[in-house]
């Protein structure tokens, strides 16, 4: 899902248009005829100007950051999630500790809320004047319509995230789908060579998984399926790759800081296995891995997913001897 803690004017989304959004703060601005309208975004961080229109009188240019704390209009629509009028700022004593009244010299104020597709604010809408202004209720609901346009393409860019998610996503576990793994551990691994960080790929598959299926039934078989994972995401970092990219299989690309941190790994992971599998009541059941160190400059995933593989094969083998 999108960030919406992530300034939208440096983490730009590939559906939503900020050259059309800049057209929308423009146009508001031309029919009010007002020095300044603008487009904020609201995080914990505070209120960015996301755009702002184009006048030389608009103290406000894109990028302004104002802390949270400081009463200004858009945090007002923020607070009570409802559009804001002030025909004249200076007669309403509230305003009287507002920089853009009593620094910036700003009368009027005319904002509506814009909503992230979940409801919560992601900002507002506005346009601001020097002087005192009496619109009437067409001006209201064209600000309400042009806002429309930029709530759609925050939807549209939503919709795409899930659509996206759910393309490279394994519904059981929600781990990486083998797409997604591959995607991820391709970027992973790019970029641990430019960081000089030293990597692994463990493959893990649960030992006859056919008979869980055939004696417990398929829906033990899926606790189990999901026991892996849980225990997976507990051992494993939040920056390591994990997928499941076969019925029964299981990988993640690792950061290793010691020569002995596989080893961590698989014990910490093999804990991990025995309390999650007392948590779902669900029978005992033994997972085999295999490691491969990942070392060329330019090998390919598939190549050690394979060297993975095989060294998880030879460890059953051993074992059953």
């Amino acid at each position: 899902m999108l960030n919406k803690n992530d300034w939208l004017l440096t983490a730009p989304q590939n559906l939503i248009s900020l050259d059309k959004w800049q057209k929308t703060v423009n146009l508001l601005s031309k029919i009010f005829n007002a020095p300044a309208s603008f487009v904020v975004q609201y995080t914990t961080k505070g209120f960015q100007v996301t755009l702002a229109s184009q006048q030389p009188e608009n103290p406000y240019p894109a990028g302004t950051i104002i802390e949270s704390d400081v009463n200004i209009f858009c945090s007002r629509i923020v607070q009570t999630r409802q559009e804001l009028y002030v025909q004249d700022a200076p007669l309403d004593a509230c305003w009287d500790t507002n920089p853009e009244v009593s620094n910036d010299g700003f009368r009027s104020y005319l904002g509506v809320p814009i909503f992230w597709p979940d409801g919560s604010p992601f900002g507002t809408f506005c346009v601001m004047d020097f002087k005192k202004t009496a619109y009437d209720k067409t001006y209201l609901e064209l600000i309400r319509q042009l806002k429309d346009i930029l709530e759609s393409d925050l939807k549209l860019s939503n919709v795409f995230e899930e659509i996206r998610q759910m393309a490279i996503t394994d519904t059981l576990t929600n781990l990486n789908n083998r797409r997604g793994f591959m995607t991820l551990a391709k970027q992973r691994v790019a970029l641990a060579q430019r960081l000089k960080n030293k990597l692994g790929l463990l493959y893990m598959d649960i030992d006859c998984f056919k008979s869980v299926n055939d004696n417990h039934g398929h829906a033990i078989g899926d606790k189990t399926i999901k026991v892996v994972a849980q225990s997976m995401r507990h051992s494993l970092r939040s920056s390591d790759v994990l997928g499941r990219i076969g019925g029964d299989e299981f990988v993640a690309i690792v950061m290793l800081d010691k020569d002995n941190d596989i080893d961590v790994i698989k014990r910490r992971f093999e804990h991990a296995l025995i309390d999650y599998t007392q948590q779902a009541g669900i029978p005992t059941f033994e997972v085999s891995c295999g490691f491969s160190l990942i070392q060329a400059q330019h090998i390919s995933i598939e190549d050690v997913l394979n060297a993975a593989d095989i060294d998880m094969y030879a460890q059953k083998q051993r074992l059953n001897h």
